[in-house]
């Protein structure tokens, strides 16, 4: 661990060893090894998100947001274009990061075959992609083929594992109609703002329900498109709760932790997120911190290892 995070990491283990649920400490993290284990996966969650707010705050190079560059970033590109308040790309960008993800093998190259408009000179910006409603379709269905026919080299991430690139035009149609009819995020953000106010919780709540309209997005999905968002200072949102219900990664690391075993099946999806509210409290770290450590933490519970994709 880096001299750096020494500090954060004694920290995050007094607040651990004081915490207590039904007045008993966590069994989850009672051996050493356990516990030392739990605090490196905190700190790397907590690292990654600190990384999205740095990149926000320095010059990016031009080909990180040109896709047709083997540099391309998607998350440099949306951190650049909150810089020049192109709201609107950062946002799409936020999404295609989430539905395309990195894959470990084959890096952004899904991202760049779609965004960047595989081998045409021209880049499916959001205004474009919404200058004619059926024209990212039409493309799509024409050059499907040959991204079949190259789909080793242009690969989900390990969270998206299970997608199809046939289903690529429907999931994108679904988040635009999401967006609204104008096609403008702060529009749609004003919209909810009107409807439920501007407390970030409540946001976030109410946006995460209605990405229900959103094809193929899922629980994880829905969680890191919003919270991603809130991490590239797009819009004011923090996550209410850990939202359990759906998962298995970190419900599995929750009952580890909270009971000692990943197979205790008395603790509830609901009753998890009850206690990893009550755990935040505590340590201050956020739900998304929370959750993807937990997440990556029960895959390796006695020895750190880092986990991506």
């Amino acid at each position: 661990m880096r001299i750096r995070s020494l500090a954060l990491a004694d920290d995050l283990e007094r607040k651990l060893v004081e915490f207590r649920i039904d007045g008993k400490p966590l069994p989850g993290i009672a051996a050493v090894d356990n516990r030392l284990a739990y605090i490196e996966q905190l700190v790397e969650s907590i690292r990654r998100i600190d990384y999205i707010g740095a990149i926000r705050n320095r010059g990016i190079c031009a080909q990180r947001f040109d896709p047709k560059s083997e540099i391309f970033d998607p998350l440099r590109a949306a951190a650049h274009y909150q810089q020049e308040s192109n709201i609107d790309e950062a946002f799409w960008l936020a999404f295609l990061f989430v539905h395309f993800g990195k894959s470990s093998r084959t890096g952004w190259n899904l991202i760049r075959a779609i965004y960047g408009a595989f081998n045409d000179e021209f880049v499916w910006t959001w205004e474009k992609y919404n200058t004619d409603g059926t024209a990212f379709s039409v493309w799509f269905n024409h050059r499907l083929p040959e991204l079949i026919g190259v789909r080793k080299t242009i690969q989900f991430g390990n969270h998206r594992k299970y997608e199809s690139l046939a289903k690529i035009d429907v999931v994108l149609a679904s988040y635009a109609e999401w967006v609204g009819p104008a096609r403008s995020h702060e529009a749609m953000l004003q919209r909810v703002i009107e409807n439920v106010g501007d407390d970030p919780k409540a946001l976030f709540g109410y946006l995460y329900k209605s990405m229900n309209a959103v094809e193929r997005f899922g629980r994880t999905a829905k969680f890191d498109y919003l919270t991603m968002v809130a991490k590239l200072g797009l819009a004011n949102l923090r996550a209410p709760s850990a939202y359990m219900v759906g998962a298995t990664g970190p419900v599995d690391g929750a009952r580890l932790l909270f009971a000692g075993t990943p197979h205790a099946k008395h603790l509830s999806a609901e009753a998890l997120d009850g206690m990893l509210v009550a755990l935040d409290d505590e340590l201050g770290v956020g739900m998304q911190v929370l959750e993807d450590s937990l997440c990556n933490w029960q895959k390796s519970p006695n020895k750190f290892v880092a986990f991506r994709g």
